[in-house]
């Protein structure tokens, strides 16, 4: 039910813009009917039962469409998105053929422009039939007079000819624009794994992010940044191919690169081989992707060392032609990183021009500075990363600085952890000084978590306040040792116990549990839980370490600051508000009073005979009396009710919304519940009295000092009329 009404606060929020335009939708046709057809709609001419049936159904489809949103996607692209849009021009294309003449309207070619357009457009087919049968419906409903009088003939022939529009435009248009919409999608994610896979190649971003992980800042940073790397790359080593094929005459000079480094690796002879750059004379070469197979290159391949041929007479090719070309000559040089095979520079003649050792130096000398330009960009894009991820990390430590209350710093905690590596499920655990007993006290899930077998939702709303014994779990081991758990941040086993046997991560493949520390005092830990593996690699780890160390400080400042409010504020005796802080909520309360109307009552009140009571039984007996009392008031006031130690023996009680009689009977039902205390002490039991005084606002008085005055006013009356009373200042006569 919580979800369900915070979803509705957000339906009514964002909503706001969708009922402008739907009020816009109505308001226009309504004037060209009241401008048109006068009176003669509201007698039923013209039904606009059509047009609040259809406004119904949108509004409808809007909410359910803010209730239950798809997650990651626009709100065009769902199936609710589109038959919202459809419905909404359809009802005001019909609201407009209503106000103008109905079927026999001159606009109501609008209604075959707009099946057209809805027929091209569409992404859903549940949506277009949706449509369909909407058009039908609308048309029997603006048209039912006409065929009471003419018959079906014209909305059958209405009918029809929207069938034709629907179905040719469905079945033509509509597979076009298909057609091109898919290879439009097609080309862009082939750009963009093109891109992820050469800035892997060259060793630019971590092999471990997936293509189809969905964007996240961290990742899009990353890539934005390799994207850039791999475009300068491209355009160095091609400036150097197409400088050696003019100064060697070259008839080709191209890169080619090894997508695996091992060359054990999946099972192949040796690394398969692709195009980076290429300068050429040749219409025959292989454009850009994976070649077949090394060819004449896989003497290069098993054992890296340059190659020279000649006399090929084109019987034998270079693996990058995909046609016969007359190449007589060719000359191959591995590029050796650190002894490992990265690619082969490989540059090649027609004519029987073999290549001189002086030659071959200089495309040795070429392909080690195309090695040069790579690592260049790489120790570029390292620090890039390096300087993107510590501002992120300054940026997560300076949102601890404006921490002060415990939530605050859960709420910041969750913000700092999501720039630095970002979770599906993050959980903030309080630990006893035992580090024995723990209780969850903080849990956020990501608008977008991915859902799936772990359910991260259900299991947010399980772990929520969960109470659980350390011992056996990987939170009280992390606290225990003083170190993250586990120690390479992946989750091996679904069934290993996190919180408790009851909260099983299963799903999980990245787990870190951050125990919270202040010096040697250890406050709690942080969980962080992703479906994505390899997420929480060392140098996040040692990030994340820092951060909570930052949080733990966090943390304790914040039981600092709440304790020192509450000692500013709470009386220490009684724990009810001091009256220095009842002066200030009372002052606030008041001024509010004063600008709605609203009323409220003042009841001061002091315990009988208190004096007596210290003198007899001693003070810490009369301590006892005065915190019994405050825990009776404190316990029967709402939230709203302003509960304070006075002064003394006295107390005061604020009660908003609240008339004289009412509290009135309040204060007499404290008082009978009070005097049927019984009291301890050494030299026997006893029971208490209170005297009551009550003033109302604004009957009693306008003024806040004034109304205390009465009140304590028709106390005295108590005291002096046997006590155990209450009077209101209305009541002395």
């Amino acid at each position: 039910m919580a979800a369900v009404a915070r979803r509705l606060f957000l339906v009514r929020r964002r909503l706001g813009e969708r009922w402008a335009l739907l009020v816009l939708a109505g308001l226009w046709p309504l004037l060209g009917m009241g401008l048109v057809s006068g009176p003669a709609l509201w007698r039923g001419e013209m039904l606009p039962l059509a047009i609040v049936t259809m406004f119904g159904l949108t509004l409808t489809l809007a909410v359910c469409r803010e209730l239950w949103p798809e997650r990651g996607v626009a709100p065009t692209s769902t199936v609710w998105g589109e038959l919202e849009l459809g419905l909404l021009l359809l009802t005001a294309t019909y609201f407009l053929i209503s106000a103008t003449g109905g079927l026999r309207s001159f606009l109501y070619p609008l209604v075959y422009a707009l099946v057209s357009f809805l027929m091209v457009v569409h992404r859903f087919r549940a949506a277009a039939a949706a449509w369909m049968v909407a058009v039908v419906a609308l048309e029997a409903l603006v048209g039912w007079r006409t065929v009471a009088r003419e018959g079906w003939a014209l909305p059958a022939y209405h009918l029809t000819l929207v069938g034709f529009f629907a179905a040719g435009n469905l079945l033509v248009l509509s597979s076009l624009v298909r057609r091109l919409r898919l290879g439009h999608d097609r080309q862009v994610q082939s750009t963009l794994e093109r891109i992820r896979q050469e800035a892997r190649d060259f060793r630019l971003i971590s092999a471990a992010l997936p293509p189809e992980s969905r964007a996240r800042s961290r990742e899009e940073e990353q890539l934005r940044m390799a994207h850039a790397a791999v475009e300068s790359i491209h355009e160095q080593v091609f400036h150097n191919v197409d400088l050696l094929r003019s100064a060697l005459g070259l008839h080709t000079c191209a890169l080619l690169w090894c997508e695996d480094p091992d060359p054990g690796a999946k099972g192949r002879r040796h690394p398969k081989l692709s195009i980076k750059e290429l300068s050429t004379d040749s219409d025959l070469v292989v454009q850009s992707g994976a070649l077949e197979g090394p060819g004449l290159l896989a003497g290069v391949l098993a054992e890296p060392k340059p190659l020279r041929l000649r006399a090929l007479g084109g019987r034998r090719m270079p693996p990058y032609y995909q046609g016969p070309v007359e190449v007589t000559d060719l000359c191959a040089l591995p590029l050796l990183d650190g002894g490992t095979l990265r690619g082969v520079l490989c540059a090649d003649r027609i004519g029987d021009r073999p290549f001189s050792s002086e030659e071959e130096v200089v495309l040795a000398k070429a392909a080690a500075h195309i090695l040069r330009v790579v690592e260049h960009e790489r120790v570029f894009s390292a620090v890039e990363r390096s300087k993107y991820e510590q501002e992120q990390f300054y940026r997560a430590s300076e949102l601890f600085n404006e921490a002060l209350t415990i939530e605050d710093v859960h709420r910041k905690t969750f913000e700092a952890l999501r720039r630095i590596a970002g979770y599906d499920l993050a959980v903030i655990t309080r630990a006893d000084d035992e580090g024995r007993e723990h209780e969850v006290v903080a849990v956020d899930v990501p608008e977008d978590a991915v859902d799936g077998a772990t359910k991260w939702g259900e299991l947010a709303e399980r772990l929520g306040g969960l109470r659980f014994v350390g011992d056996g779990s990987l939170v009280g081991m992390a606290i225990k040792n003083r170190h993250h758990m586990p120690a390479n941040g992946e989750l091996l086993d679904g069934d290993t116990v996190v919180f408790s046997a009851r909260t099983r991560l299963r799903g999980a493949h990245s787990l870190l549990v951050l125990p919270l520390q202040r010096g040697e005092q250890v406050l709690g830990a942080i969980t962080l839980a992703s479906t994505r593996p390899h997420r929480y690699t060392a140098p996040i780890r040692e990030m994340l370490r820092v951060i909570s160390h930052q949080v733990g400080v966090s943390v304790q400042n914040a039981r600092m600051y709440q304790s020192m409010e509450e000692r500013a504020t709470t009386d220490g005796l009684t724990r009810l508000t001091n009256r220095r802080a009842f002066n200030e909520r009372f002052d606030q309360l008041h001024a509010l009073a004063e600008r709605t109307g609203q009323k409220y009552a003042v009841i001061l009140t002091d315990i009988d005979h208190f004096k007596s009571v210290n003198d007899t039984y001693g003070h810490p007996v009369g301590d006892q009396v005065l915190q019994r009392a405050a825990s009776v008031f404190a316990g029967r006031s709402r939230r709203v009710d302003i509960v304070a130690r006075y002064g003394g023996e006295e107390f005061v009680l604020v009660l908003p919304d609240t008339d004289g009689a009412g509290a009135e009977h309040f204060a007499n039902e404290l008082r009978k519940e009070i005097g049927e205390m019984t009291m301890t002490s050494e030299h026997g039991n006893f029971q208490v009295t209170i005297s009551m005084g009550v003033a109302e606002f604004p009957a009693d008085g306008n003024d806040r000092g004034e109304l205390l005055e009465r009140a304590d006013q028709a106390l005295y009356w108590c005291k002096e009329h046997g006590r155990n009373c209450v009077r209101r200042w209305a009541q002395m006569g």
